[in-house]
């Protein structure tokens, strides 16, 4: 026996959608990295300060180091490779059109760093490896880069890898072979510490969710990545 009739099932289906559109059950919001960069991320994962990734710098909360270098915030997943996955031209143009996929990932706090705003600068587009030498480009710094590759310290190259694989799995964004290859040695020479745990504690408390290659790093070693075009 049927329990409506399709002209009642239409009634039934229409005043459902009208109360979804007056706001009777609010769509989950989608916080933008602005959002996250003020509140999130330095008041509730880096209250006190910390120290930057790339060299180490110890920064207080007004995010200055004792040498007063500012310090900012780094996408280690950059975001042009964000902005090219999404579709988008400019960082600013996935915002405008309101593209949810970009403004997750922007705003992905296993995504993101402290880091000095020198490097900040100086990384733009650059992509992570191993170069030859120790020429460090910055004082008190073990960084080095040359011809479009940037080679961190030791102690951050896990951190960098554990994120870039978590990116690649939670939004299903290419990175390529050659890099994929060193990031998994890195995640394996370079175990998560105690700091790195707590982050994602705090993240998932923030967030929701957690970076899993923090919890088990074996879990790169199961990954098959795609290459980036």
């Amino acid at each position: 026996m049927k329990l409506f009739s399709s002209s009642k099932r239409r009634s039934v289906l229409l005043l459902f959608a009208c109360f979804l559109l007056s706001g009777g059950i609010q769509a989950e919001a989608v916080a933008n990295y602005d959002q996250i960069a003020s509140d999130s991320f330095w008041r509730k994962l880096y209250p006190g300060g910390g120290w930057s990734l790339f060299c180490g710098y110890r920064f207080v909360a007004n995010k200055r180091t004792s040498e007063k270098e500012i310090i900012g915030i780094e996408h280690i997943y950059p975001t042009t490779w964000m902005m090219k996955q999404a579709g988008c031209q400019s960082r600013m143009q996935c915002r405008e059109n309101k593209n949810t996929r970009f403004i997750r990932m922007e705003a992905d706090l296993h995504n993101m760093y402290p880091v000095s705003q020198s490097v900040i600068t100086l990384r733009y587009g650059f992509r992570y490896g191993l170069v030859k030498g120790e020429d460090w480009r910055i004082d008190d710094c073990d960084l080095e880069w040359k011809n479009g590759v940037v080679e961190p310290r030791p102690i951050a190259r896990g951190n960098i890898a554990r994120a870039m694989l978590y990116m690649y799995s939670r939004y299903d964004i290419p990175v390529d072979k050659k890099s994929l290859i060193l990031f998994k040695m890195w995640n394996k020479n370079d175990p998560p510490s105690k700091q790195e745990e707590i982050r994602n504690d705090i993240i998932e408390r923030l967030q929701g969710n957690r970076n899993p290659y923090i919890d088990r790093p074996s879990l790169a070693g199961r990954q098959k990545f795609i290459m980036m075009k």
